[in-house]
C-alpha cells in the first residue's frame, strides 16, 4: 500500500488508473512527454514512484517504488478525432490529483465519466460542420464560391465517414482512404454540374479533418524535444496516412478515367480579403462543433482561427508565398499560454484550432496530387519535403513561446513543451 495525503492507496488499483490515464491523455493528442510527465505527477501524489513510456500505438507504466516492481502495457487504438471538451477535462483531473483534492476512488470515477461516449452535439449538426467548415477552408487556401460550394458536399461526405466510424479505431487508415476516394469523386463529378472551379482546393477544404498534417508536426515536435521513438513512429504514421489519401485520390482518378479525361487545372479568383476573413470565422464556430468543443469555449476557439490566419496572412505580405509559419506558430503559442493562465483554462483550447489553420496539409494534398501527375494551376513546387519544412517551423514557433511564456508543465532534461502543442 502506498500513502495517499495521508491515507493508503491501493498500489495496484493505483497503477492501473495510471495506466488509463496515459491512454486517455495520448488520445487527446498530446505529446509523449507531457503524456509522461503528468502521469509522473500524479504519481507522485499518491507516493508513488513511476516510470511512464507512450508510443504511437503503446503505453507502458512501471511501479518502482514497491517492494515488487512491476510493468503494465496496453496497446493503443489511434482515434483522428479531436474531442477539445475531453482533453480539457483530462487536463483538469490530472491537476486535480497533483494538487491533493482529488483520491484514487474519486478520480477513478471522473475518468470513467470523462471516457463515458456521449454526444455534445446532434450527429446531424456535426455533418453539417464537417461541411461548413471545409467550404471555409477552401477559401482559405484561395477558392471562391464554387469551390467552397464542392467542398461543402465532399466535407458532409467526409463527416458521414469520419464521425460516423469513431466506434471503430480499426478502420482509421480506411476512412482516410475511403474519405479520399469518395471526396474526389464527389469533387470531380460535381465539375460537371457546376461552372469551372479548382477541384484540388474543394478537395482539400472537404476532407482537411482528415488530412495527418498535425500528427506530423505532433511527430516533430515530439523529434526535437528527443522524444525520438515517439515522435518516429508518430511521424511514420502520419505519413502513411497521407499515403492512404494519395491512394484513395488515385483510385478515384483511374475509375473517373473509365467514364472521361480528368478536367482541366483551373485557377480561380480568391476571395477579397476581408470578405475571406469573415468565412474563416464562421469556419470557426463549426470547427468548434467539429471538435466537440464547448459552447462557452466557442468564441476563445473562433479567436484561435482568426489570430492564426490573420497573422498567417501578415507574414504573407512580409515575406510572400506562403508566410511565415514560424512567427505565425509564435504568435498562436504565446495567446494560447496567456489564455491557459486563466482558471480552468487549457491552452489548447486556442493553440489547436489555430494551428489547424497553419498545419501543412494542403501543401501536402498538393504534393500528393501532383506526384500523381494532376498538377494544379498556380500551385509551387509541391514537394512533400515541404510538409516537414512546415512542420519543423511550427514546431520552433512553439517552442521559442514558451520561452517568453513559461507553461505551467515541465518535463524531463529542464526541456517546457507546450500544454498542447500537441492537440494542435
Amino acid at each position: 500500500m502506498t500513502r495517499e495525503h495521508g491515507g493508503a492507496v491501493d498500489e495496484d488499483a493505483a497503477s492501473a488508473f495510471l495506466l488509463e490515464l496515459a491512454k486517455a491523455l495520448h488520445l487527446a493528442y498530446q505529446p509523449s512527454l507531457l503524456v509522461e510527465a503528468r502521469v509522473r505527477q500524479v504519481a507522485k501524489a499518491w507516493g508513488m514512484d513511476v516510470q511512464v513510456f507512450t508510443l504511437q500505438s503503446l503505453a507502458m507504466t512501471e511501479v518502482v517504488s514497491s517492494r515488487r516492481p512491476h510493468v503494465v502495457f496496453e496497446r493503443l487504438p489511434f482515434t483522428p478525432h479531436w474531442n477539445l471538451g475531453r482533453a480539457a477535462a483530462l487536463l483538469r483531473l490530472s491537476d486535480a490529483i497533483s494538487e491533493g483534492r482529488v483520491r484514487l476512488p474519486e478520480a477513478r470515477a471522473e475518468l470513467d465519466r470523462i471516457l463515458t461516449p456521449h454526444a455534445l452535439y446532434p450527429e446531424w449538426l456535426v455533418f453539417v460542420a464537417y461541411g461548413v467548415y471545409g467550404a471555409a477552408v477552401a477559401a482559405r487556401v484561395g477558392g471562391a464560391w464554387w469551390e467552397m460550394l464542392a467542398a461543402f458536399f465532399v466535407g458532409l461526405s467526409a463527416g458521414v465517414i469520419h464521425f460516423g466510424t469513431l466506434n471503430s479505431h480499426r478502420v482509421d487508415l480506411q476512412k482516410s482512404f475511403l474519405a479520399a476516394f469518395l471526396g474526389t469523386l464527389v469533387a470531380l463529378g460535381l465539375t460537371l454540374l457546376l461552372p469551372p472551379f479548382n477541384a484540388v482546393r474543394a478537395l482539400f477544404g472537404g476532407v482537411t479533418l482528415l488530412v495527418p498534417a498535425m500528427v506530423v508536426t505532433l511527430g516533430s515536435l515530439e523529434l526535437a524535444l528527443e522524444a525520438v521513438e515517439a515522435g518516429l513512429s508518430r511521424l511514420m504514421y502520419g505519413l502513411l496516412r497521407f499515403l492512404m489519401l494519395g491512394v484513395g485520390i488515385a483510385a478515384a482518378g483511374t475509375l473517373w478515367r473509365f467514364g472521361g479525361p480528368l478536367p482541366p487545372p483551373f485557377e480561380q479568383h480568391a476571395l477579397p480579403l476581408l470578405l475571406t476573413f469573415i468565412v474563416v470565422a464562421v469556419g470557426g464556430v463549426a470547427l468548434s462543433v467539429c471538435m466537440s468543443g464547448r459552447p462557452r469555449d466557442a468564441a476563445w476557439i473562433v479567436g484561435g482561427v482568426l489570430l492564426a490566419y490573420g497573422t498567417q496572412e501578415l507574414t504573407k505580405m512580409l515575406f510572400g508565398d506562403r508566410g511565415s509559419p514560424l512567427v505565425s506558430a509564435f504568435v498562436l503559442g504565446v495567446a494560447g499560454l496567456l489564455y491557459g493562465r486563466g482558471k480552468e483554462r487549457m491552452p489548447m483550447t486556442v493553440i489547436m484550432p489555430g494551428m489547424l489553420q497553419l498545419a501543412p496539409g494542403f501543401i501536402g494534398t498538393e504534393a500528393i496530387v501532383a506526384l500523381l501527375g494532376e498538377g494544379t494551376a498556380g500551385a509551387q513546387d509541391p514537394r512533400l519535403f515541404n510538409v516537414l519544412l512546415v512542420a519543423l517551423q511550427l514546431v520552433l514557433g512553439l517552442m521559442f513561446a514558451t520561452v517568453v511564456v513559461p507553461p505551467s508543465d515541465l518535463v524531463d532534461r529542464g526541456s517546457s513543451v507546450p500544454p498542447s502543442a500537441g492537440s494542435a
